[in-house]
């Protein structure tokens, strides 16, 4: 373990020079920067929280704060989101290729780097290049958050604090969009990390369900030492199928009533997506997720061939090697090449299991069964949903169907309706044709 360390610690550039490949891990093991962090981050604790200290411990750190902040990371315009096991480095260094100004980290657990030892430097991997970069964590207790990011956080421009992920883990977790709602202890931790973290702390949440409570929490995250908030514009509940329009109204507000910088997130599919959020929200930058996933150049405003991206990131994964980047591979070569891999559904079955040097040939074998197609199957490649339209697709299918079934039951209902008015006349006139008949017979 320790010379694969050594060997990701250290590669060649391009240019023929050493660079470092993990500026983290320092030269006497992790062992100091935590014990560092857990001596210092208790007395740290005990500090008073009051206007005048946290004047005094601003002033003494010289953070740069609000908009300063915002111009010291270049003013950033296009920014790679922070995903879980997906925006690791090679992936961020292939992105800034392709005109990204700002990432972000996957997330980071904070419990797991305080309780397990050397946690930190399994997740975290940086390199010459690559920055602006915001380390991302994920917490629910403000002392670990606090020692986890001090581990890093000479390494970093800022630390972000993650209120926005709605998957099932951080329900189980409790962390994420899960403590959108705990507005005391968000006041607890952003204030704390304002006052002993040495890098300015950010904050991205999503939208609550009543734009009240969703002013009040972006106002809160504000007033606590919030540098930079990043605003997802839907609920924690709209994701997969149930995933519905990014509000861009409610972004637009929390931009014209605050006054630090707001970054805008969901509701990106392509370049021209950007410039028509940047519009309507007001917002200083784009974060964009899903849809870089699967084009990576996004940000270029270029079309490339996803086989040409997928080997650029390959040679960017021998180049940062890594167990995490190994791990990263296969998810990101299948978004990459989505609409191929569904066309080609042989080839997507067989990537499933596949070691890590039969992915590396899978650009090149879609290439060479492209050559061997027609227009006919291109066009049938080029008519497949994309990545980003996955639930969105399968919601459409769904709502067809449920219409569907909607209206046969109503043209259901209508035949019995006039099978039953059909009934009706024929009782009707076997009623009068035996009233008739009486009456004939009275006659008689």
């Amino acid at each position: 373990r320790k010379g694969n360390e050594a060997k990701q610690r250290e590669t060649h550039s391009e240019e023929g020079g050493r660079l470092l490949f993990s500026k983290g891990r320092p030269e006497n093991s992790n062992t100091a920067v935590e014990a560092q962090a857990g001596s210092e981050g208790e007395s740290r604790m005990a500090e008073s929280t009051s206007v005048a200290k946290e004047a005094c411990v601003e002033q003494k750190k010289n953070k740069a704060s609000g908009f300063d902040f915002y111009n010291q990371l270049g003013a950033p315009k296009h920014v790679v989101a922070p995903m879980v096991n997906q925006s690791e480095l090679p992936f961020r260094m292939l992105c800034r290729r392709y005109g990204a100004d700002l990432c972000y980290t996957p997330m980071i657990h904070a419990g797991l780097c305080c309780r397990k030892k050397g946690h930190i430097w399994d997740v975290f991997h940086t390199a010459e290049g690559d920055d602006p970069l915001i380390a991302q964590f994920c917490a629910n207790n403000t002392e670990q958050f606090i020692q986890s990011a001090r581990m890093i956080e000479d390494q970093v421009q800022g630390v972000d604090l993650n209120l926005g992920c709605p998957q099932g883990i951080a329900r189980r977790g409790h962390y994420g969009a899960f403590l959108l709602e705990e507005f005391s202890l968000l006041k607890e931790m952003v204030t704390t990390a304002h006052l002993h973290l040495n890098v300015p702390v950010t904050c991205k949440i999503r939208k609550l369900p009543k734009p009240e409570d969703t002013m009040a929490l972006a106002h809160l995250l504000q007033n606590a030492g919030c540098q930079i908030l990043t605003v997802h514009g839907r609920t924690r509940d709209e994701i997969n199928q149930k995933i519905g329009d990014c509000d861009f109204g409610i972004i637009r507000r929390i931009k014209q009533e605050l006054k630090i910088p707001v970054f805008s997130n969901g509701g990106i599919e392509s370049f021209g997506d950007i410039d028509k959020c940047l519009k309507e929200t007001g917002a200083d930058a784009v974060m964009v997720s899903e849809a870089i996933l699967e084009d990576p150049s996004l940000f270029s405003g270029k079309t490339y061939d996803p086989c040409d991206i997928a080997d650029e990131y390959l040679q960017l994964v021998d180049k940062y090697p890594s167990m995490k980047a190994e791990f990263c591979v296969r998810p990101h070569l299948y978004k990459m090449m989505y609409k191929e891999l569904r066309y080609y559904t042989d080839l997507r079955d067989e990537w499933c299991h596949a070691p890590a040097d039969v992915l590396r040939k899978g650009p090149q074998e879609i290439r060479e069964r492209r050559a061997k197609n027609n227009s006919a199957d291109a066009k049938k490649i080029l008519a497949m949903p994309t990545w980003y339209r996955r639930h969105r697709t399968a919601a459409a299918e769904k709502k067809r169907r449920e219409e569907q079934k909607r209206k046969k039951l109503l043209v259901e209902r209508k035949k019995e309706k006039e099978e039953e008015e059909a009934r009706g006349d024929e009782e009707t006139l076997l009623q009068r044709f035996f009233d008739n008949s009486s009456d004939e017979s009275e006659d008689e």
